[in-house]
């Protein structure tokens, strides 16, 4: 059943990061959410399903944007290992804590395709463009990286993967 939500929200995910709109105020910063789902599945699950999202979300990165196969998927997979690292030290639920992986996550995978996709001579945006796309993408991950991690929580509990709260279970 895992990864039957890990699917429905990497496809999900997917469509609507291809959809909504990138703002040109924050140089055109796609919305992070399949690096959300890498940092989810990080703090949540073990190496394993995070290393198969990371694969998964950097390839639907890759297939719908302009950049070559593989090079998300290894961006991905380095924001993810930090991520567990350090996830022993943060409360899963803690909203706050989401909101600075997912910022800085964000911020540092963008960095780090731009300098991948420059180095390749795959890419040539001005460093100013490339400055203000990872300042965009990290205020986008910081905000959206909690709200994807409460609708997953919520698929998992519904689903049964998860077990209700006491709040859940008294209502």
């Amino acid at each position: 059943m895992t990864l039957l939500v890990m699917l429905l929200g990497l496809l999900t995910g997917a469509a609507l990061q291809a959809l909504l709109p990138a703002w040109p105020w924050l140089g055109g910063a796609q919305p992070p959410i399949l690096l959300a789902l890498v940092l989810f599945y990080a703090f949540a699950h073990n190496r394993g399903w995070m290393l198969l999202c990371a694969l998964l979300a950097g390839l639907l990165q890759d297939a719908l944007g302009q950049v070559p196969l593989g090079f998300s998927c290894f961006c991905f997979g380095l924001a993810g290992f930090a991520a567990l690292r350090y996830r022993d030290d943060v409360e899963e639920h803690a909203w706050l804590a989401q909101m600075v992986f997912g910022g800085l996550a964000a911020a540092a995978v963008n960095l780090l395709l731009y300098i991948l996709l420059h180095h390749a001579d795959v890419v040539v945006v001005s460093f100013t463009l490339a400055l203000r796309k990872t300042i965009g993408a990290a205020l986008l991950g910081a905000v959206l990286t909690p709200l994807t991690f409460r609708v997953v929580i919520s698929l998992e509990r519904q689903l049964g993967e998860r077990p209700a709260t006491h709040k859940e279970a008294g209502s």
